[in-house]
Parts: structure tokens; sequence; C-alpha cells
């Protein structure tokens, strides 16, 4: 089966868009600086408009994108990704109008709650969408583990990385490095698990796909986040975040792309032939 790229990258991109959310909602909740959450807040939404442009382009024709829309409560893959990324950016803007507005914190902490919720959740659903008996290789609940683990990184590293360019400090009371590193394990835990399930094939193409997934995606990034935990490196915060964000960037796309190498190709479930099906038309 062809690789679906406007669907690797929507899926990490408006994944890591929710999660970047998430850590914005965790500062709200632990403490941290404002300057950071109104940055996180800013830069999530951009990225979930981002990932929305980026769904439109498998549907063929971008006209197909309002049969989604018209097809909501049909609650198939595509539905459910379509609600929780609107979801999201309707919380986020509303988020960042309240902190505009308002000084009152309960609001913020509700908005937050539901942030941190929400955001996770599309992480998780942009990758259960592809688990199908119809795909022996996608059949299985670790490829949405390793979806949302590869996101929740991005975005914990994201956090860290305008976190550090703004100069505050003690994000998240102090604990960020600590939820980076959560974040790392969570998504060495989500690519290994994925890993085990496919069997561990190195042949041909898929070796350079598997190095991208173990090592850098998995050990690389968990590697990072311990060394910034520890603060034993000798380089700035920000440098180290950069280094963690891209080493998970790199495995996020990895894994993606490995889905779909992997794919028995029987059928193209994402052709231009068969839209209709996909949005239950």
């Amino acid at each position: 089966m062809d690789i679906q790229w406007p669907l690797v990258l929507f899926s990490l991109v408006a994944g890591t868009g929710g999660s970047l959310f998430a850590f914005v909602g965790l500062s709200e909740l632990l403490g941290g600086s404002d300057k950071t959450r109104d940055a996180g807040a800013a830069c999530s939404a951009v990225l979930l408009a981002l990932g929305g442009c980026l769904s439109v382009l498998h549907l063929a024709a971008p006209l197909h994108a309002i049969s989604a829309v018209t097809n909501l409560l049909s609650f198939s893959g595509i539905s459910i990704e379509l609600m929780l990324l609107g979801a999201n950016f309707a919380i986020m803007v509303a988020y960042l109008l309240v902190r505009r507005r308002s000084k009152a914190t309960a609001p913020l902490r509700v908005l937050s709650v539901l942030g941190i919720v929400l955001g996770l959740m599309l992480g998780y659903f942009c990758g259960h969408g592809y688990v199908i008996e119809g795909q022996p290789t996608w059949n299985s609940e670790t490829l949405p583990l390793a979806y949302l683990g590869s996101s929740l990184a991005c975005g914990a590293f994201l956090f860290a990385l305008i976190s550090a360019l703004k100069g505050e400090g003690d994000e998240l009371g102090g604990k960020l490095n600590a939820a980076v590193t959560v974040a790392a394990a969570v998504n060495a835990a989500g690519l290994a698990s994925y890993c085990l399930f496919l069997g561990g094939n190195t042949t041909g193409h898929e070796a350079i796909l598997w190095d991208g997934v173990v090592v850098i995606g998995a050990v690389a990034t968990l590697a990072v986040s311990v060394v910034a935990l520890t603060k034993k490196a000798s380089v700035s915060p920000a440098v180290l975040a950069g280094v963690g964000l891209a080493c998970a960037f790199v495995g996020g796309v990895s894994v993606r792309v490995l889905m779909w190498v992997c794919s028995t190709g029987f059928i193209d479930l994402f052709s231009c032939t068969v839209p209709s099906v996909m949005l239950n038309l």
C-alpha cells in the first residue's frame, strides 16, 4: 500500500498540537509562566489548524471534507478525528480569550482539564482509526499507543523548548523535566509495543524505518530527556529540548511510515475511489 503522507503528517502534527496544549493545561494547574502558556496555546492552535489542512489532502478532493463534516455522527474513524480536532481548537481559543479578558482562575482550570483530556484523546484516536481486522499489521491496540506516545513526546519537548526560549524557568512547579521524561518513557513504551507486535522485520528499506523508530524515536528521545532531567549536560535547555523534539519527530514519522509499509495492501482504503466508504456516504 502506498504511503499516505498527508495522513502521516496530519496525525503527528495534530497530535503534537493536542499534547502541547495538555502541557499548557498542566502548567495552569501546577504553576508556571503566563508567557509560556500563552505561546504554547497559540502554537498549539496553529498546529491543529495545520493538521486540519493536511487531513483534507487525502480525500481526493477538498469538497469531500464537507461530506465528512456533515457525517460527524457516523462516529467513523475520520469523524471522531474531526470532532476531536474541532473540540481541541475550540477549547484552545476559549482558553486564550479567557486569559486575556478575565483574571478568574476557575474557568481557566476547567478549560485546562478539558484541554488535557481532549489533547491526549486526539493523539490516541488519530491512531485508533486504523485498527481494523482487514489489516493484520494494524489490528492491534499497540498502534494507537504508538501514535499517542510519539505525539506526547513531541508536545512535551516543544513545550520545554518554548519554556526555555521564554527563559522563565520553574515550569510545572519545577517538574517540567520530570514530566518530559515521563512523556518520553510513554513514547518509548508505545513504539516498542508496536514494534514487538510487528515482529521485528529488519530487511530492505524497513531496516531504516526500524532504526528511526527504535534507535532515534525511542532510545535517543528517552536519553535526551534523562540528560535534561539529571542536568549533567553543558548545553542549554533550549538545545536539549530542540534535539529531543527532533528525535521524537523522526520517531513519530518513522512509525507511521512503517505502518503503511508493513500493510498487506489488499485494498487501498484511502485511494481516490473509496472516499465515500470512509465517510459512510
